[in-house]
This record gives structure tokens, C-alpha cells and sequence, in this order.
């Protein structure tokens, strides 16, 4: 497979600085190396192409097009081909997101992502879990395949997953996570012990919940108070059980980032740590089957336990329905198919990550999983008019991240949506019933 090309050295201007206009994120050499990586080598000759802003795509951090590409194939030149990709870039420089990504380098983390770290990770047989990247250049744009072209599309975040998308989700899930076990392998054979944390670490800190950080507090306090505000929403909640539920809100919040951090106890593997659903895509076929899942988005990697990511996925996108009935049948699930991806190289997982030693993790990632989402739901969401108004303004983005606009957003969000009062207090009642006082000891 051809190499994907990164220009490093391209004429933009530094991030900060950045001209956003379309014209001046790709050049005409860019196009024939994305050509050349599509149609596997240089038996072609570029007719034109334009991008086209894609204003209703979905998304916190980028600016979303398609990039339609016009050629010529063959020898003798004659017959024309329209080539259709997706690409992305940073926000403008005076959008509200775009302090996030200056400030974690969010956007060049998923282009290494992409260009090193995958590459490395490789693909793993027939199984697809990713979309493919054509070419990146560092703080101007990426360019990816276009996957809707195939029948994929993101789910709509308001409709919980059933059985059938979650076992979709869990076993793309796995095969993610079994290329990294399995690189993790590779280069404790070949580089002296070493992991995948000593050459990727950098790819691999924590950038949501940051202890000391104060930007991090800030979000972290504001997410308590939604969660306080849904609370007090409830007019049967004698004082005593709501007092109760806020101590353990508070409690295992300000643990999260200690809760989140790679165990010493428990395997670790490069994990997503953003499994939602507009994070995700599934292809369906004509009778509505499920028959494909991409993961998507890379900016939030972490090295932890499997079982954090397994867990999250499931308190972001079901019901608590599905989630009692099913999440001990989809632990299994997940773990067989892991089983099955790491055998397929060779590795037998109770060498790596038994059943027994899954088992406890994901019991302990559950708990974990509830206050995460928790904290995560409030935000994600959010209806599209709310998400376009206030991601467009510095000073109302920041007062329902940082401030106290946090309350007012999420009432008004609970009056007038009531998927997103019911998806919330399914997660506050389930921390009543059972998470419990004290988060465990490190």
C-alpha cells in the first residue's frame, strides 16, 4: 500500500495565523498525490477539482468538506473519472473550538494518528474499522476517504443503540483494540521491553480531565453543576436521597482523571476514550440490516484498560434497559471477538488479557463509565440550534464549558427536549441505585 503522503513543508501560514479560504488548503500537487494513493500509482492525468463546505456536518472541533476530483485514466486518456473524498481542517482561528485545538495540538495528534500510528497498528484482514486517509497536511487539512459514498452515516445521537448496533460497535471495537495488543507485542519482542506507551505516549495524554489544569477544573465543576441542576429537576426526590446522589457526583468526579489513567493492575491498550455516536459511522443494507461500523475521530486516544473504552460506548449511546439486560451478554461478546482478532496473529488472549481478569476490569470500568457519561452527556447532547449558536461565540461557548451558563443550558435543554432529560436522568438514577460512596483506592 502506497505511503500517505504528509507535506510538512507546505506554504501555509502557521496555525495561528491560518487563512481558511478553500482555495488556499490544497494545491494541485496535492490532488495528484491523493490521486496517485486512490488509483495505486500515476496512470492518470488531473482534469480539475474544487471543495465544497459541507455546513451541516456534524462535528465540535474541524470544518468539514468534500472534495470532488476530476481524471483521466488509462493509457489512451479518453474516458473521464469523478472521484469524491471527505476532508477536514481546524476551525477558524476566531472560533471558540479553535483555543482547544491550538492549545493539545488536537488536529496534528490525529494526523500522526493516522499517518504513523495506524500505519504501524495496520488494517488486520477483511475487517474494516477505519476510514482511509490519503493525505494530511500538518495544521492545513486532512483528507479521508468519504465513507457515505459506501452507505455509511452516523447514527442519530437521540435514539439509544439497540442489541444489534451495539454488537457492531463491540466487535469493531475489539479489532481495534487487537491491533494495538498485538503492535504492543511486536515492540516488547523488538525494542528491548519497550510498549507502545514509550513511543506513542505523546499521542496518549489525557486532554479532558487534566488534574491541576485549570481549564479542566473549570469544565469539571460546570459539568457537576448540569448534573445538580437535572437533579433538582426531579420533584419525587425526598432531600435526603438527592443530598446522597450529589456527594457521589462530586465524589467520583473529582476522581476521574485518576479513574481514567492506565492501570497497573489491568492491561492496557491505545483506547478511542470518545465512542459516541457522532464519533462512529454503520453502513445498512437495503432492509435496514447492520453491515459495517467505522470508528472515527482520534483526538481523545488514551492508554488504558480496554474495559474503559467497552464500558463508555455503552453508557453513551444505549438505554438503561439495553444496558441492564445486555452489558454482561456484550462483555462476552466483546471479549470473544478480541479473542478471535489476536488468535488470527497468532496470540491467545489468556496469555494478554483472560476472561477472568476482563471480568473484574469491566465491573471496575462500569462505575467509571456511569460518572463519565455523566459528565460527557450533558454536551454531546445538545440539540444541533444550541451547538450551532453557542459553538460560534467565544464567550457563550466558554459559560456552558467553563461558567455558570452551565444551569441555564441544560434546563432549558430539559424543557424543551425530552430525549435529553430522559437519556440524563436514566445516568443520575442509575448512580442512585448503583454506584457507590467511595470510588476504589488507586
Amino acid at each position: 500500500m502506497a505511503a500517505i503522503n504528509i507535506d510538512k513543508t507546505c506554504s501555509a501560514l502557521p496555525i495561528s495565523q491560518q487563512d481558511h479560504r478553500e482555495t488556499s488548503l490544497l494545491t494541485d500537487r496535492d490532488v495528484n498525490k491523493i490521486l496517485e494513493r486512490k488509483l495505486g500509482g500515476g496512470n492518470f492525468r488531473l482534469v480539475g477539482w474544487k471543495l465544497e463546505r459541507l455546513d451541516d456536518a456534524k462535528g465540535f472541533l474541524g470544518q468539514y468538506y468534500r472534495l470532488h476530483i476530476t481524471t483521466r485514466c488509462g493509457t489512451d486518456g479518453d474516458g473521464t473519472q469523478s472521484l469524491q473524498f471527505f476532508a477536514k481542517t481546524p476551525p477558524p482561528s476566531d472560533s471558540p473550538q479553535f483555543e482547544f485545538l491550538k492549545r493539545y495540538d488536537s488536529f496534528n495528534k490525529e494526523i500522526a494518528v493516522y499517518t504513523d500510528l495506524m500505519q504501524r497498528m495496520g488494517a488486520g484482514g477483511s475487517q474494516r474499522w477505519m476510514v482511509e486517509c490519503y493525505l494530511c497536511k500538518q495544521n492545513v487539512i486532512m483528507v479521508l476517504e468519504d465513507a457515505s459514498l459506501n452507505g455509511y452515516a452516523t447514527p442519530d445521537k437521540y435514539v439509544p443503540f439497540d442489541e444489534e448496533h451495539c454488537v457492531w460497535l463491540l466487535r469493531t471495537l475489539s479489532k481495534f483494540h487487537s491491533r494495538s495488543l498485538i503492535l504492543d507485542e511486536r515492540l516488547r519482542r523488538e525494542e528491548d521491553g519497550r510498549t507502545i506507551l514509550h513511543f506513542y505516549g505523546h499521542l496518549l495524554n489525557e486532554v479532558l480531565f487534566v488534574d491541576g489544569d485549570d481549564r479542566s477544573e473549570k469544565i469539571l465543576a460546570a459539568s457537576i453543576t448540569g448534573l445538580y441542576t437535572i437533579l433538582d429537576l426531579v420533584e419525587d426526590l425526598d432531600n435526603d436521597t438527592r443530598n446522597d446522589i450529589k456527594r457521589r457526583i462530586t465524589t467520583w468526579s473529582r476522581k476521574i482523571s485518576r479513574l481514567l489513567a492506565p492501570s497497573e493492575r489491568h492491561r492496557n491498550v491505545i483506547c478511542h476514550r470518545d465512542i459516541w455516536a457522532n464519533n462512529m459511522m454503520f453502513r445498512h443494507d437495503p432492509a435496514g440490516n447492520t453491515k459495517g461500523c467505522y470508528l472515527i475521530d482520534w483526538q481523545f486516544l488514551r492508554y488504558c484498560p480496554p474495559a474503559i473504552d467497552f464500558a463508555c460506548c455503552l453508557y453513551l449511546n444505549t438505554n438503561r434497559a439495553i444496558r441492564d439486560r445486555y452489558f454482561h451478554t456484550f462483555a462476552k461478546i466483546y471479549h470473544d471477538s478480541l479473542a478471535r482478532h489476536l488468535a488470527q496473529e497468532g496470540l491467545d488472549i489468556n496469555n494478554h488479557l483472560p476472561w477472568t481478569a476482563f471480568r473484574e476490569s469491566y465491573a471496575e470500568a462500569r462505575n467509571v463509565a456511569l460518572i463519565y457519561a455523566a459528565l460527557n452527556l450533558q454536551i454531546m447532547l445538545l440539540s444541533e440550534s444550541i451547538t450551532m449558536q453557542y459553538f460560534r461565540e467565544v464567550d457563550q461557548l466558554e459559560d456552558i464549558l467553563y461558567g455558570d451558563g452551565r444551569a441555564k443550558i441544560v434546563r432549558h435543554q430539559c424543557e424543551i427536549m425530552p430525549a435529553y432529560k430522559t437519556r440524563i436522568l436514566e445516568i443520575v438514577f442509575e448512580i442512585k441505585d448503583r454506584l457507590p460512596e467511595l470510588p476504589p483506592n488507586p
